[in-house]
């Protein structure tokens, strides 16, 4: 598996990084990132393919890999190594992935493997193969009608109102349809994490119709 959705990357060590599709300028450049997440799709469905997959697929299903289809799964905006963030910007997160599942054409039939696109804002970073499925979420195909901006303002109302603490700092967001049970199961939501004194997180959903819930 490749991780949990909302519990940080995990099984990196079978992944295989290919070859970078552009790397940012500088340290620190985020290409003109402003926290909205349609531009950073856009680039990243555009990019996915441009992306040697079946170079890399052969190595584990032999020759003649093709790819059959792409499915976008999930995209998450974290907080860069030592970054400061701001609970109502969604600008502050900067090490964005967008996840895509592929179905593999191999010479035994067929199978799913995963690729995430990795970016510094809007700067493309690298991309990294995993010969494995994503999990969790069901994709991200419904409508975006909540922005980034708008569910971090949302998620900010939610910890108001439920008086919650509003001194934990933003560390992550992730949209997806995550597969949690019905009558939840598949709805596109957000999830905006923060950072616990005590090292964990407390984790709001929010989803398209402005509903907010805490998970976490």
């Amino acid at each position: 598996m490749w991780k949990h959705a909302i519990a940080g990357l995990g099984a990196l060590a079978l992944a295989v990084a290919v070859t970078p599709v552009g790397v940012a300028q500088a340290r620190g450049e985020t290409c003109n990132w402003n926290g909205n997440v349609r531009p950073l799709i856009a680039k990243a469905d555009r990019q996915v393919r441009q992306v040697d997959i079946a170079a890399k697929a052969e190595q584990y299903y032999g020759p003649g890999v093709t790819v059959g289809s792409y499915t976008r799964m999930e995209v998450d905006l974290e907080a860069a190594p030592g970054a400061t963030t701001r609970p109502l910007d969604p600008a502050t997160l900067t090490r964005n992935h967008v996840t895509y599942n592929l179905a593999l054409n191999t010479s035994d039939g067929g199978t799913t493997a995963s690729v995430q696109m990795r970016y510094s804002g809007l700067c493309k970073v690298t991309a990294v193969f995993v010969p494995q499925p994503w999990v969790g979420s069901t994709g991200t195909d419904q409508p975006l009608r909540v922005s980034a901006k708008k569910a971090l303002r949302l998620a900010q109302e939610y910890r108001v109102k439920n008086d919650l603490p509003r001194s934990e700092p933003l560390v992550m967001m992730n949209l997806m349809q995550a597969t949690t049970a019905p009558p939840d199961f598949g709805k596109l939501r957000w999830y905006v994490n923060y950072q616990t004194s005590t090292g964990g997180l407390t984790i709001l959903a929010v989803y398209m119709n402005g509903k907010v819930s805490q998970t976490g």
